[in-house]
């Protein structure tokens, strides 16, 4: 397992990790392209009106990044793999992201947990 200080993130990455840990949620919009797809086990969340919602629902979880595990990236494609907590419990999150005019076009992810509603529980 690579510790963060090997990584060497792509820095709109470097910026979603700085804007989850302060709650920044209209820094957070400005890297999602305005076509922007979601794709996640629960369904597709599509544009800047889902996507916002979404993620500032997110909010509520409490997310705290913990530590980035793998990240590679190409000219347009990032694949990561990293643990945060989410209401105090260590998850190990993975995602895809596709990126278009260097903003986020489409994204798949999840938890290692599986499929589930985080906000049920």
């Amino acid at each position: 397992m690579s510790t963060e200080a090997e990584i060497e993130l792509h820095p709109l990455f470097a910026e979603m990790v700085r804007c989850t840990a302060e709650r920044d949620l209209d820094g957070l919009m400005k890297l999602y392209h305005p076509d922007a797809e979601w794709i996640r086990f629960t369904g597709t969340v599509r544009g800047e009106d889902e996507i916002r919602k979404l993620l500032a629902r997110y909010w509520e979880l409490d997310l705290q990044h913990v530590e980035m595990n793998e990240f590679i990236q190409t000219d347009d494609t990032v694949m990561m793999r990293g643990t945060m907590t989410v209401r105090g419990e260590v998850v190990v999150t993975f995602g895809v992201y596709v990126l278009r005019d260097g903003l986020i076009w489409r994204q798949c992810g999840a938890d290692e947990g599986g499929s589930r509603d985080w906000w049920a529980s």
